[in-house]
């Protein structure tokens, strides 16, 4: 009789215990199934790699971009022989600037009238005829400036250094250098002209491409109104200059251009995009005046379209 019991309460204890373990399994399969229609699968996370920039080729002996974020951000977008040293050609008219606008006891934008000497309007023939000077000639200093800046006029720069001796001009442009850390840039004359002669054939003013950057940046800094002159709306058509650059949804700081025969091709210009990055870009050494903006432009392009 015991025994009887005893299976029948075994076997009613596995019975149960096989309900209530099925009533489980099912109910964690419930649960789940649930669960499942709340929260929504893990989607697949795809890690796009960087763009790479595409290759870029510069026609030219030198050339140094530098981007500097509006957060103050300094990035080195391209080089190429930026630090070998280089005649600059007319790219010297922005260190006659610095040291016009900073000897302020004997430059007086409005109210000093320089004449112009014999040997001033002898400098050189300059492209627009409006920067060719006559003997005799009086003109302001905020005037001969802009001849200097704007249509690169040789006989402009030279007055302006005459009025301090030009020897002493020209110390006062290689002291305003080395100050900058320029170590690599030396002037021998306020115009960038070759020399004449035969035996004065190594006196050139010369730099590279990442001293001129620099240089473009204590401008911006500290005399942004050299720039401004640059980009004012000439009176005569300027060939091959920045004006020919296109840079749609960018602002145009300014820029200086040069060419002599030692030279080739020099160009520095400056530009802000619509996010206020600011871009110091200087090419030098192109074969030609119209390969200086072509090269330019190609590399402006290059920035804009890879978004750096």
């Amino acid at each position: 009789m015991i025994s009887r019991n005893i299976k029948f309460f075994l076997f009613s204890f596995f019975l149960c215990f096989a309900f209530f373990g099925l009533v489980n399994f099912f109910q964690q399969k419930l649960e789940n199934f649930f669960l499942a229609q709340i929260v929504p699968p893990k989607e697949s996370v795809f890690i796009i790699p960087e763009p790479k920039k595409p290759p870029l080729e510069i026609n030219a002996q030198a050339v140094f971009s530098l981007k500097i974020g509006r957060f103050g951000k300094k990035e080195v977008l391209f080089e190429k022989e930026a630090e070998k040293n280089l005649p600059i050609a007319s790219l010297t008219k922005l260190m006659d600037a610095v040291v016009v606008l900073e000897d302020k006891e004997n430059y007086d934008l409005e109210n000093t009238e320089i004449k112009i000497s014999q040997k001033a309007a002898e400098q050189g023939d300059a492209p627009n005829e409006i920067a060719n000077l006559k003997p005799g000639e009086k003109f302001k200093v905020k005037d001969l400036l802009k001849l200097a800046l704007l249509y690169s006029s040789n006989d402009a720069a030279y007055a302006l250094s005459e009025v301090i001796g030009t020897e002493n001009f020209i110390a006062k442009m290689n002291e305003k250098a080395q100050s900058l850390g320029l170590k690599n840039t030396h002037f021998e004359n306020p115009t960038g002209l070759d020399p004449l002669t035969e035996k004065d054939f190594g006196r050139f003013n010369r730099s590279t491409a990442k001293d001129l950057v620099k240089l473009s940046q204590y401008i911006l800094k500290e005399h942004p109104e050299i720039f401004e002159i640059t980009i004012k709306e000439p009176e005569e058509k300027i060939e091959n200059g920045i004006f020919d650059l296109f840079l749609p949804e960018s602002e145009i700081i300014g820029g200086k251009t040069g060419f002599t025969k030692m030279a080739g091709g020099c160009i520095v210009f400056v530009f802000k995009n619509k996010k206020g990055d600011t871009y110091f870009n200087v090419i030098l050494g192109t074969k030609s005046e119209k390969e200086r903006v072509e090269e330019m432009q190609k590399l402006v392009d290059w920035i804009l379209s890879s978004n750096l």
